[in-house]
């Protein structure tokens, strides 16, 4: 996407130069200046005829109990609360009477209310009569009748001789207190918050789609047969054309939202400065009324920061609409297929919110799910704001997943570039989804004519490719990436949710909370053979079969002494690694992060644990990173599928404790398979290296450590002496991509990119919150 700047400043200018935008900008500006300063001088209520409960003035109190009532310490004690307040007996009248007609009420009649106490066999009763001339309303009224209720029942308890804490103690009731019922009403105002930000959230992004929906259609589709199409693409390629006008498109509406959202802080102001002027305090705003609205933690008590983080979350959710809209937009060439285009895309949009209103109701805001509509950025755009604003998340998991829409929206714009070239000067909307698939796998949907199959082939060995080998091994590697993702996703998904059924089934079986089932590790055991064995490898499996039009079965030897050497130098490596993942996640975390979960496994005295560990894994495993992704890389280049394979293993763990050793026996484990062809070699040494942890350290930690002190003996001189002979080779393979061009097929393709981010998230994650 080089020189994607040029078009981005090229277009920005052409937009914000116009004259629509300057007037659009100032009229709503003014708009929302007017609005905000209205509506805050209406919020703080200086212009109502009710006057504030602070400026109480007198209370008449009618007293039927005979109860004698302190008046002055009230008064005194509420000084804060009533300043101008007054406490006044009267007797002989009832309290309707007395606020009907004001010839019984002295003075400060238009401040005042009448109390009349009464008592029957059960209880002593507060009436509270509002004389129709007072301007105090009913919920202030009622507000004083609480604080004085507290202060007749003080006087009611010094009637007794008995002390206030003894007296309470004796008549209160024992009441059993339930956490999760106290946490139920907090819950359900968080659960309001967040579907209210979601409707705002969809509202905003909706109105703004729709207003440069239409800009990023006319760019992205009218202009592919212009002249200046011509003249951009001399600059740059289809995706930083589309990004950069895209991202135009994005700081424009940046800008007018800035604008605005400056105007809105400039009504506030104004607004501030009328509310000071006419009552001398500005206590009641727009912006108290929401921060009161606002649960305690993250960062809701800081508005500042709230403001400055919801407007970020909003604006990239709607720069990835904007490459949504661009991507549909990149098959219409006519106004009539842009308009089906845009509805498309506007589709998406209310998907994404219902998807994002309905799955936390439908799953009772389950953990996983939530987790899940947080990564996927259709639902993240909606997520997000709600979660930032009710607590759900603190600042660290907002960056994080503020990154993973960042890099969705990235790739979403490099697909929609690949569409664009496609489409460049095509005409029609047929095969939309058909022609995305295409472009995000890199198979093509179309044949060429001989002429130009034989135009092409020359080309090709002019200039020293075969651009053939290139796509086929694109393909290759971007559905293993995808079903590298699958298994990922598999088991963090499906499997963590049919993993969560299964812990509810043993936990109400067993009778033991859901805690207690994560603690045993026979259970934690059974969960992740389902998850990973049962639903995440086979559904991988499923996925790889679209590769296998590139699978080439390995077949070859090894010699007893160089698997005998690899065996042993697998232990001083792994070893060595191990101990600089713990030293890094250490100071990674501060040294608060622990691997809690693999070393419960392979400590304790388990026998379902020691054969998961010592022979599921290292089968499954096995033939998934050896067996199944190098017989269909190896053919384009035997050390890439080697390092591909072994840094696929490394992330798969999704863990920095496991990450570097795995890498390392990655490479060992591949380089034994592509020399032998036989993966029941590289099983085997993955036993024996599990084993050696999940068997012999719960036996004897004191024998696991003598074994491995022998191993990486054995193996540091068995690693010398291959140095020496120098008995590691490569051979060339048939359709071999040099490396310089493999490489970033390998590893930049949508597929791998995808699946290496998701599990870096993951790792990061689990890094952050294991302790």
């Amino acid at each position: 996407m080089k020189n994607w700047l040029k078009v981005l400043n090229f277009t920005l200018k052409q937009a914000v130069n116009g004259s629509k935008f300057i007037v659009s900008t100032i009229l709503v500006g003014i708009f929302i200046i007017a609005a905000t300063a209205v509506s805050n001088v209406l919020l703080s209520g200086v212009f109502d005829d009710d006057s504030n409960v602070k400026d109480l003035k007198a209370a008449y109190v009618i007293n039927e109990t005979g109860i004698s009532i302190d008046s002055d310490s009230f008064v005194k004690k509420h000084q804060k609360d009533y300043p101008f307040l007054s406490i006044k007996e009267i007797s002989g009248i009832s309290g309707k009477k007395a606020a009907s007609d004001s010839k019984y009420l002295n003075e400060d009649k238009d401040l005042s209310v009448v109390l009349e106490i009464t008592e029957d066999k059960e209880s002593s009763n507060l009436t509270i009569y509002i004389p129709e001339f007072s301007k105090i309303d009913k919920d202030d009224a009622k507000d004083f009748g609480k604080d004085f209720a507290k202060e007749f029942k003080n006087s009611k308890i010094k009637n007794t001789n008995v002390s206030e804490e003894k007296l309470n103690m004796a008549i209160s009731d024992l009441r059993f207190k339930k956490v999760i019922a106290e946490e139920s009403d907090s819950q359900e105002d968080h659960d309001f918050l967040s579907s209210t930000v979601s409707i705002i959230t969809m509202v905003f992004i909706y109105v703004l789609v729709v207003i440069y929906g239409q800009n990023i259609g006319q760019i992205i589709s009218m202009e592919k047969t212009s002249k200046l199409m011509e003249y951009i693409l001399t600059l740059t390629g289809p995706s930083g054309i589309v990004f950069g006008k895209v991202t135009a498109i994005f700081c424009e509406a940046v800008i007018q939202v800035v604008s605005w959202i400056l105007c809105g802080i400039g009504g506030f102001a104004i607004s501030n400065v009328i509310i000071s002027q006419k009552s001398g305090t500005n206590e009641k705003t727009i912006i108290s009324a929401f921060m009161d609205m606002l649960p305690e933690g993250g960062i809701s008590n800081n508005f500042i920061m709230l403001l400055i983080v919801l407007v970020i979350t909003m604006l990239f959710a709607f720069l990835f609409y904007c490459c949504v809209s661009a991507l549909f937009a990149s098959f219409a060439a006519t106004a009539e297929e842009l308009s089906q285009t845009n509805s498309l895309s506007i589709m998406f949009i209310l998907f994404g919110f219902f998807a994002a209103t309905y799955i936390p109701m439908i799953t009772d805001n389950s953990e996983v799910f939530m987790i899940i509509m947080r990564i996927v950025p259709f639902t993240a755009a909606f997520v997000l704001p709600g979660d930032i604003v009710a607590a759900r998340i603190g600042i660290v998991p907002w960056i994080l997943y503020m990154m993973l829409l960042i890099f969705f929206t990235v790739m979403l714009a490099i697909l929609t570039g690949r569409v664009y070239k496609n489409r460049l000067f095509k005409r029609g909307t047929k095969g939309i989804f058909a022609e995305i698939v295409s472009s995000i796998t890199g198979k093509t949907i179309s044949k060429t004519s001989d002429f130009e199959d034989k135009e092409q082939v020359s080309s090709n060995v002019t200039g020293g490719f075969d651009y053939a080998k290139i796509d086929k091994a694109k393909k290759a590697y971007t559905i293993v990436g995808f079903a590298l993702l699958a298994l990922t996703l598999g088991g963090q998904t499906i499997g963590g949710l049919i993993g969560n059924v299964i812990a509810n089934l043993i936990a109400a079986h067993k009778h033991i909370s859901l805690t207690e089932v994560y603690k045993d590790t026979t259970n934690i055991s059974i969960i992740n053979i389902v998850i990973v064995y049962c639903i995440a490898c086979p559904l991988c499996a499923l996925v790889m079969k679209f590769a296998n039009d590139s699978v080439q079965k390995v077949k070859g030897h090894v010699s007893k002494s160089l698997y005998i050497r690899s065996i042993f130098a697998v232990f001083p490596v792994s070893i060595a690694l191990s101990y600089f993942s713990t030293f890094l996640a250490s100071i990674l975390s501060g040294g608060e992060a622990e691997n809690a979960t693999i070393g419960r496994l392979v400590s304790d005295n388990n026998i379902l644990a020691m054969i998961m560990v010592s022979v599921l894994a290292p089968i499954f495993e096995e033939l998934v990173f050896r067996k199944l992704i190098i017989d269909r890389t190896r053919r384009y280049g035997e050390v890439m599928a080697i390092v591909y394979s072994a840094l696929a293993f490394g992330l798969f763990h999704c863990n920095i404790y496991q990450f570097f050793y795995a890498f390392a026996m990655g490479i060992i484990f591949g380089y034994i398979y592509v020399r032998s062809g036989n993966i029941i070699m590289t099983i085997v040494m993955h036993m024996i290296v599990n084993t050696s942890t999940s068997v012999l350290y719960p036996l004897s930690p004191q024998l696991l450590q003598y074994f491995q002190y022998v191993m990486s003996v054995l193996g540091t001189i068995s690693i010398i002496y291959t140095i020496i002979k120098k008995d590691i080779s490569f051979e060339k393979t048939k359709d071999e991509v040099i490396a310089k061009e493999l490489s970033p097929i390998a590893f930049l393709n949508s597929g791998s990119v995808l699946f290496a981010v998701i599990s870096l998230f993951i790792t990061a994650y689990s890094l952050i919150f294991s302790h």
